[in-house]
């Protein structure tokens, strides 16, 4: 009798402890989706990497309501996880809806290549091996973030990108922004974007394929410095409307496209990421990473393709290649 009442008593306490742990998660991730939601009434630049990670964090809830589900089950448990599947597949919905896909139709057209890598200011001894694969890479265009390891890269560069913008091109007290080009760079201007750093916004015009193609080279500042990023975006967003034709930006912007300024910028601009960006970072996290290097197009461009360096070559960003076709010709 003795051992059937203890052992009656511990199923309950086994009970009460998963009931209680089921309980824990419900908040915890309440509080997380909570978070997530305020993009959805007034975004804070305080939550701004949140959002940048909408899609890992939405995921997590619903793998933690899964969880939570299976320790007790009760309608609230349900409740929770319903908003956060709903939250997720709202998230997947925000990583497509802005792209334009490259159709069938649109084999035909005229190609160039571009190239988009933050190097990193300190690491400088892999500037002989990042010299290296841009020369490799057949880009026709190059846009580099945190130039300074190629400082002593640039006269070997320029056998096969003659053409420059930075790193003593219009901006001579530094070598941070730099774009490189096999043909000539035309209307060239370098922006400072705020008063954080100066010189992070390069635009000018190139002729790929017969074609006038504006071209832009970004760095923004994370998004936790108050309101310094998305004061940012709108300068270059008013830069970037000044502008006529096809139009194509890539950079370091520090955020994803899911986060709420950065969907604005893009449709300030008119300009589309990929269907699908590759993540650049960090690059331990691997497919995992979080897509805050991007390339995005204004029409009649279409990405191709899109893809990911293989080697980061000491950066603490994955660079990026892309194959861009001037459509609608």
């Amino acid at each position: 009798m003795l051992g059937r009442s203890q052992g009656k008593w511990q199923r309950r306490g086994y009970d009460v402890m998963r009931q209680t742990l089921s309980v824990a998660i419900c908040v915890i991730v309440s509080l997380v989706l909570g978070a997530l939601m305020t993009r959805y009434v007034h975004p804070h630049w305080l939550l701004a990497t949140l959002h940048s990670l909408q899609l890992h964090f939405a995921v997590a809830c619903v793998i933690a309501m899964l969880v939570a589900v299976a320790l007790h089950r009760h309608p609230l448990v349900y409740a929770i996880l319903l908003v956060a599947v709903i939250v997720t597949a709202h998230t997947v919905y925000m990583t497509r809806d802005l792209s334009v896909g490259f159709s069938q139709a649109d084999a035909a057209a005229p190609t160039f290549k571009l190239m988009n890598f933050n190097i990193l200011s300190d690491n400088y001894e892999n500037g002989e091996a990042i010299a290296d694969a841009i020369i490799a890479s057949g880009a026709d265009v190059v846009n580099v973030m945190e130039a300074t390891p190629l400082l002593n890269q640039l006269e070997r560069l320029s056998a096969t990108y003659p053409y420059r913008l930075g790193c003593g091109v219009i901006v001579v007290n530094d070598c941070d922004q730099l774009m490189l080009s096999k043909v000539p760079l035309e209307n060239a201007s370098v922006r400072t974007l705020s008063d954080i750093f100066e010189n992070r916004f390069i635009l000018a015009q190139v002729t790929l394929a017969g074609h006038k193609i504006n071209v832009g080279g970004i760095h923004t500042t994370k998004p936790y410095f108050d309101n310094f990023h998305t004061m940012e975006l709108v300068r270059s967003a008013l830069a970037i409307t000044d502008t006529e034709g096809p139009l194509i930006l890539s950079g370091d912007f520090n955020a994803s496209s899911l986060a709420p300024n950065m969907r604005a910028f893009l449709t300030w601009t008119d300009l589309h990421p990929a269907a699908w960006e590759p993540a650049t970072w960090p690059i331990k996290a691997g497919a995992f990473g979080v897509p805050i290097d991007h390339i995005f197009v204004r029409p009649p461009l279409k990405i191709k393709s899109i893809e990911r360096m293989p080697d980061a070559i000491g950066s603490n960003h994955y660079g990026l290649m892309a194959e861009i076709a001037i459509t609608g010709q």
